[in-house]
């Protein structure tokens, strides 16, 4: 590995977007010496509160970027532990009961999440703390792009406040609705806009008293899902277990709204879920917000970078929530990407495009592959997958299998292999240093 003195370097790095997937980005470079500048549409870094849970994958990433990330992540952290008497849980995923049919109520499996256990933490708080390790100066607020031009000698970001400024190389950062995205793909900006899944939600969180009341204290204390026909439910710990968050998830091909939220009553929450079963059906009595949240996911798109310009996390590849994987791809693109531009031997910004190049390699397949496999899962836990319906071993079967494919990565071979890759092109392009 050769990605320690970046003294050398001829470039900065334009981060559009503050989120956790540019955050870590910068903060990898950083360690490297790479410079970087964020500019962030919001006048202050910030995420919505909800809670966030890293799978193994992404927890042995973390470090690899900076020990400070892990270590930040680790003192955050919720599990099972934190409910007295449940330390035997501390490595349970989620535990799977049933919530429609003739084991209604009976839990089907358990899900365990090796070596990393189940672990949550609320993305603000994350968030919040990940901004201790950017320094002064590295971020601009209030500046919501609107459009990126690229010529030979540079990338023009434009503003939404008026002011441009000339980048070396931009990442976009900007999720779902990326407008670097967009830049990458002008004449198709219809095939590289989200998408409604097909799927809608409702949200809540509860104190953990009141979760309890409702569905008893191992229900309430123990992630679950709750899986019937048509619909699922969620709740897993949050806050030291003083919290539980709540998701209610209904398949329905339309969504009739421009608006990404739109305001429902407890009848049609009642309609969707009356068939759930005793659980579903006593978590629902104490959700006060019946407010629908339409479900959106990324379409596949060609590439993630070309030439100076690439996109990362949700700007690339934003999933939807049904396996808990899009924040963890937003961490393993920052970790390749990081050691690819902190290597010695990517000097310039022409040397940059290539390392987009090889990133782009490593990390189109395997995130496409999660984007696909999110989706499925809604179908899996909506007992609609096709060949495996409501068969109860072929459901524990294919989860064993696809969470071990998501989590059994071998996160350095990873970006190794994105390394090796961008040497082969220098090396094609006559464009390595003499050794």
């Amino acid at each position: 590995m050769d990605s320690g003195n970046a003294s050398q370097k001829q470039f900065t790095v334009a981060i559009v977007g503050g989120g956790i997937g540019g955050l870590t980005l910068a903060i990898g470079l950083l360690r490297h010496n790479v410079l970087v500048k964020i500019y962030e549409a919001a006048s202050a870094f910030g995420e919505i509160g909800l809670g966030l849970s890293i799978g193994p994958a992404a927890h042995r990433a973390m470090p690899l970027i900076d020990p400070q990330i892990r270590d930040i992540y680790d003192s955050l952290i919720t599990t099972h532990a934190d409910s007295p008497g449940y330390e035997k849980f501390r490595q349970t995923w989620f535990e799977v009961i049933w919530a429609t049919g003739e084991k209604s109520g009976q839990r089907l499996m358990t899900l365990n999440a090796l070596p990393s256990d189940q672990t949550t933490v609320r993305r603000s708080d994350f968030l919040n703390a990940l901004v201790n390790l950017i320094p002064p100066g590295v971020a601009q607020f209030g500046k919501r792009l609107v459009k990126l031009e690229e010529n030979t000698a540079c990338v023009t970001l434009s503003f939404e406040d008026g002011t441009t400024v000339v980048a070396d190389v931009v990442v976009g950062c900007d999720g779902i609705r990326s407008k670097v995205k967009e830049s990458l793909f002008p004449d198709d900006l219809e095939r590289v806009q989200p998408r409604y899944s097909g799927m809608y939600g409702y949200r809540a969180v509860f104190d953990m008293e009141t979760l309890v009341e409702a569905v008893g204290d191992e229900r309430a204390r123990v992630s679950t899902w709750y899986i019937g026909k048509g619909a699922y439910a969620i709740t897993y710990p949050i806050m030291r277990a003083k919290k539980v968050n709540v998701g209610l998830c209904t398949l329905n091909d339309t969504w009739n709204s421009d608006e990404w939220v739109r305001k429902a009553s407890k009848k049609d929450m009642q309609r969707d879920f009356e068939h759930m079963g005793e659980y579903v059906n006593s978590i629902m009595k104490y959700m006060s917000d019946a407010s629908q949240w339409a479900i959106f996911e990324h379409p596949h798109i060609p590439t993630f970078a070309k030439s100076k310009v690439a996109i990362l996390g949700d700007a690339a590849h934003a999933s939807t929530p049904h396996q808990g994987a899009g924040a963890c791809q937003a961490i393993e693109d920052a970790h390749v990407l990081a050691e690819l531009l902190a290597d010695t031997r990517v000097t310039s910004p022409e040397l940059v495009a290539i390392a987009f190049k090889a990133y782009n390699a490593v990390r189109w397949e395997r995130s496409q592959k999660v984007v696909t496999s999110n989706k499925e899962n809604a179908d899996l836990l909506c007992l609609c997958y096709e060949g495996i319906g409501d068969d109860g071993q072929k459901l524990q079967d294919t989860w064993q299998e696809r969470f071990r494919w998501l989590w059994d990565i071998d996160i350095e071979e990873q970006a190794e292999k994105a390394r090796s890759i961008m040497l082969d092109l220098m090396h094609h392009q006559h464009l390595l240093p003499d050794s």
